[in-house]
């Protein structure tokens, strides 16, 4: 199932773009003004909530949160044997819920739909001889693209390693090579659409 057709099944996909990203917005900010894990806990249940209404396939959600947890681990095991277990649980439970909020919200939310919205955030910048184009373009291409190609990357070795492929460093940079060309190349079909001139103005 590729990044648009998840975009598309998710059940936060009708919910405005600016809406995902002000509670996304908030909840940054929110989340360190909260110190009770109990409080935290339910936000993460939240979160998790929110990630599972993308409807995006379980495998790929499951290798994602595995990733983020085993960093965030980290992060909690340094943080406890340097300030204490209850700081590092609060620490934990932040970051888990940001990150798990960012994802659902990257997975529901369309790449034009993402440029639209940070052009039109950005369109003040313009007053100070900033191009809001380029830099809503650049904001949206993180935001989609590079998760999108580490995803991409995570299919194609486990597919090589089912196959016994794993020693074979082309066999894994080929299809990940054809798959991130497939997807720049809708990322380029949704800037045409918008008659971005990419030579500026």
């Amino acid at each position: 199932m590729n990044v648009a057709t998840m975009n598309a099944n998710s059940l936060l996909a009708p919910v405005p773009t600016a809406v995902k990203f002000g509670v996304l917005f908030v909840a940054g900010i929110g989340l360190y003004l909260i110190t009770a894990p109990i409080v935290l806990g339910a936000l993460l249940t939240l979160a998790v909530i929110a990630l599972l209404l993308t409807r995006a396939p379980a495998r790929r959600l499951a290798r994602t949160v595995a990733g983020v947890l085993i960093i965030i681990g980290v992060v909690v095991l340094l943080t406890g044997l340097g300030t204490g277990w209850q700081p590092a649980l609060v620490t934990g439970l932040r970051l888990l819920t940001l990150c798990l909020l960012a994802y659902a919200v990257s997975l529901s939310t369309t790449f034009s739909a993402m440029l639209d919205f940070f052009d039109r955030l950005l369109a003040p910048t313009a007053r100070f001889g900033l191009d809001p184009g380029r830099i809503s373009l650049a904001l949206a291409l993180t935001v989609r693209f590079i998760p999108q190609i580490r995803d991409t990357y995570q299919q194609v070795r486990e597919a090589q390693q089912a196959r016994g492929l794993q020693s074979r460093p082309l066999a894994t940079v080929v299809p990940l090579l054809v798959r991130t060309l497939q997807s720049a190349e809708q990322i380029a079909d949704a800037i045409d659409a918008r008659c971005y001139d990419s030579r500026g103005r």
